[in-house]
């Protein structure tokens, strides 16, 4: 596998806030992705926030995101 694609793939589906890129991606590197939505998404927010090329303000975003939802924003 090359890691660096499967890097790139993951920032692109994860920071396009798009289920079906993010399951596709899922699919296609057999990542196993929770079913329930609350907790589906925050994965993806969990995520967001250990990705590098993410930006401050999309880190900011998945941090509310995940505190109005009753999540913490630990890592």
């Amino acid at each position: 596998m090359d890691i660096k694609q499967f890097v790139k793939d993951r920032d692109a589906a994860f920071l396009s806030l798009k289920k079906s890129k993010i399951l596709a991606y899922c699919k296609k590197y057999g990542v196993s992705a929770p079913i329930d939505g609350d907790i589906f998404w925050a994965g993806v927010h969990k995520a967001i926030l250990v990705i590098n090329s993410a930006t401050p303000e999309q880190k900011s975003n998945s941090k509310k995101w995940l505190i109005s939802h009753g999540y913490s924003v630990e890592i």
